[in-house]
């Protein structure tokens, strides 16, 4: 198990407060979960206080770390009286570059008395990974999953890690420091705690992913904390004869060789999305949960024959979500390594740029800079040589001829700098809102950016007023959302998953000439945010909320078992939902309008009958895609095509970025973005759409978070909301032997 251990500390000398940490101790010192973390994500950070002196004393830990931009971000502590007893200090840290180290500080009446510095470049046993790495937390033995980190150390989408799970999931004090793990997978008989199971639910509900491998232990798994949140459970234990299925899961999969049975469990295939079928119950069936997936497996793979199959590593690739050939996943990431002209390899890049855009604030380009650069080179060479040498005839007039041409320089350089960035604050914003109907639970991801017009401090703070999305007994008078039914998970600065400047990839650490700032412990403000004259500030916000399903939408919503959608469902929000859709399986729904006139926002109190509705493919949607055929005198001609559009990486409309970051996996992902989506990944609704999921997307007109700078709320330039409703969807059993349905050949 990867670990920090310290026992030795560097002393401040500061004569005034010396005596009071003089004896205190800092070890047991653990960073990430087995060592491993992601940059940009919360992670755990856990160590003891051990008083050497029968003399309590009081202190104030504060743990330091840094961004992207190089400032010390300051997260300060409740205080602690550390006595006899050693104090164990939990919490989280938020690093913003790859190789910065972490830094815990102890104060004594607001001064720092011991500061331990921390590596994090694998020479102390920790390891901050890129968010395109992937890290799984695994309880036992899991020989397939062990197969696949080995066989694929570096797959399409990043390098993988492995930690423990019995090791690391009881000592982790919140579910936020789970950000980093993508995959959990554990046996049906794994010993899961009550604490423990409500922060794997959280994590799921989040964008997790679990695998749970049952076998015999169907009854442990039913009597299981886990049980009481799990979206579907077997029913029984059997035996199993035949594994055929799981050679078609996995394709180009070697034959699974054994005689007899092996004990496996039994499910209803109507509870979830099957797929690996057996003769008389699925082997592997899939249910989605808020914005994560459950995963169950029949069979133990740590028990004969999986324990020994040969494409056991791929069978874990396709468990763990990865939906191409796993013989592809070897493949390197050559797009990385090549030169990208616009500067965008990322969605989330895209998204920042875009709120970086202000209209009205028209800097000249890097080539009109260079330009006046290389004007300036030629004025002060080879005019001045001619001016002072041959009209003027005086070659010492030179040092009088270059200081006016630097004055007169230096003065229309900042004349046009004042005229070019003089403007009041503005403030941009783009919200994401997920309202999942199953868990009951709505999340808002908020980024706001504002332009500063002199160098200061500033106070950001994040409020949420709910009744600009619904109206219920939870929400307050003063139009903003019940604090004990709103949670903000963190406002701080926002990643940008890049190498370049500003980006979490780009080596360092702390840089003493930028300025510290803090986050507040309530994790909804920033009080001293510093901002250069002429520059922006970023700010992200992440809060979570619990409704009633009622107080937002009504709707019953059917799949006949033919993967099309019918039912019904009435709007409740307070606010129109412009430009909507409804997403589920391939199609996306929208209502009927008369021909030549645009859709019509969806009103507070609006009815959708879907079974009467237009339906497109949701990929040529999202893509664009239209149809070309060819007629040669009136006949349709064989060849017919399809055109898909150009995606724009270096678009400022926020809209359509939002609209693909939310379909990436139904798009085609990379292939037609040309981008990454790493920070964001839990936002894309692609799997849960397949998972009986349907999706109703549409655009807000006032966004549901609102930021105030400086206890004041200035003037938007531009703002950007959009909501999306996750709607389970009843699938029925498909009579194989009735009729087709004959609304599957119409033209809609």
């Amino acid at each position: 198990m990867k670990a920090v251990w310290a026992s030795s500390l560097v002393l401040l000398c500061l004569p005034s407060v010396v005596n009071a940490a003089d004896n205190i101790v800092i070890e047991d010192v653990r960073i990430g979960i087995d060592g491993y973390f992601q940059v940009g994500c919360q992670a755990p950070l856990e160590f003891t206080l051990r008083n050497q002196s029968e003399t309590p004393v009081v202190l104030t830990p504060q743990i330091r770390v840094v961004d992207p931009d190089g400032h010390a971000v300051i997260t300060t502590l409740p205080e602690s009286e550390v006595g006899q007893t050693p104090v164990v200090i939990q919490t989280l840290f938020r690093s913003g570059k790859i190789e910065a180290p972490i830094q815990i500080e102890l104060l004594s009446n607001d001064k720092v008395v011991l500061r331990q510095n921390f590596r994090v470049d694998n020479r102390q046993n920790v390891e901050c990974l890129q968010q395109n790495s992937h890290l799984w937390m695994i309880d036992g033995e899991q020989p397939a999953f062990k197969s696949a980190i080995s066989n694929f150390p570096q797959s399409e989408m990043g390098e993988i890690r492995s930690a423990n799970f019995a090791e690391n999931i009881e000592r982790i004090s919140s579910s936020f420091g789970l950000e980093s793990v993508e995959l959990m997978v554990l046996n049906a008989d794994t010993i899961v705690s009550e604490q423990a199971s409500i922060k794997i639910r959280d994590w799921v509900q989040r964008g997790g992913r679990l695998v749970i491998a049952v076998g015999q232990a169907v009854q442990e798994l039913q009597t299981s904390p886990l049980s009481a949140w799990l979206p579907l459970l077997p029913t029984e234990a059997i035996k199993i004869q035949n594994l055929s299925s799981l050679n078609q899961f996995v394709p180009g999969s070697e034959p699974i060789r054994f005689l007899g049975s092996i004990d496996g469990a039994k499910f209803e295939p109507t509870s979830g999305n099957v797929l690996a079928s057996g003769l008389e119950t699925p082997l592997v069936i899939r249910s989605a949960y808020g914005l994560g997936t459950v995963t169950f497996i029949g069979i133990r793979l740590d028990k004969k024959p999986l324990n020994t199959w040969e494409s056991g590593a791929k069978l874990a690739m396709l468990l763990a979500g990865f939906k191409s050939d796993a013989k592809n996943l070897e493949s390197t990431k050559t797009a990385e390594a090549e030169l990208n002209p616009t500067g965008v390899t990322d969605l989330q890049t895209q998204l920042i740029q875009a709120l970086d855009d202000y209209p009205e604030i028209k800097r000249p380009s890097y080539w009109v800079v260079i330009g006046w650069g290389a004007l300036l080179l030629v004025i002060i060479g080879p005019l001045d040589y001619l001016l002072v040498h041959h009209l003027l005839g005086r070659p010492q007039l030179t040092w009088v001829t270059l200081t006016l041409w630097l004055i007169g320089m230096t003065f229309w350089t900042y004349s046009s700098s004042n005229s070019v960035n003089s403007a009041d604050g503005q403030m941009q914003q783009i919200e994401l809102l997920d309202v999942d109907l199953t868990t009951q639970k709505v999340r808002g991801r908020s980024w706001f950016n504002f332009y500063s017009p002199t160098s200061q401090r500033y106070e950001i703070t994040a409020n949420v007023n709910e009744k600009l999305l619904h109206e219920s007994p939870s929400t307050s008078s003063d139009n903003e959302v019940n604090p004990a039914a709103t949670a903000f998970t963190q406002t701080s600065w926002v990643e940008r998953p890049e190498s370049s400047y500003r980006g979490m990839y780009r080596s360092g650490g702390f840089e003493t000439n930028k300025p510290a700032y803090h986050l507040s412990p309530d994790r909804r403000q920033i009080p001293d945010l510093p901002v250069r004259v002429y520059s922006t500030g970023l700010v992200g916000t992440e809060w979570e909320s619990k409704l009633q399903s009622s107080d937002l939408v009504e709707f019953n919503l059917i799949d006949p078992g033919n993967r099309r959608l019918k039912g019904r469902l009435r709007f409740h929000g307070t606010q129109e939902l412009s430009q909507w859709f409804v997403a589920y399986g391939n199609f996306a729904y929208f209502p009927r309008t008369p021909q030549g006139e645009a859709q019509q926002p969806l009103q507070p109190g609006d009815e959708f009958n879907i079974s009467e509705a237009r339906s497109n493919l949701l990929r040529g949607v999202l893509t664009g895609i239209t149809q070309t055929s060819i007629f040669n005198d009136r006949i349709l001609n064989a060849n017919t095509g399809s055109n898909r559009g150009i995606y724009n990486p270096l678009s400022r409309d926020p809209f359509p970025i939002l609209r693909t970051l939310s379909f990436h996996d139904v798009t085609g992902g990379t292939s037609y973005t040309q981008l990454n989506n790493q920070s964001l990944s839990s936002a894309d609704l692609s799997p849960l759409i397949e998972l009986r999921r349907a999706v109703l997307f549409g655009r807000l007109k006032t966004p549901v978070t609102n930021f105030s700078v400086n206890d004041e709320t200035e003037n938007y330039v531009n703002q950007e909301s959009v909501l999306r409703i996750i709607l389970p969807v009843r699938v029925d059993q498909i009579d194989i032997n009735a009729p087709p349905d004959p609304s599957l050949l119409r033209i809609k």
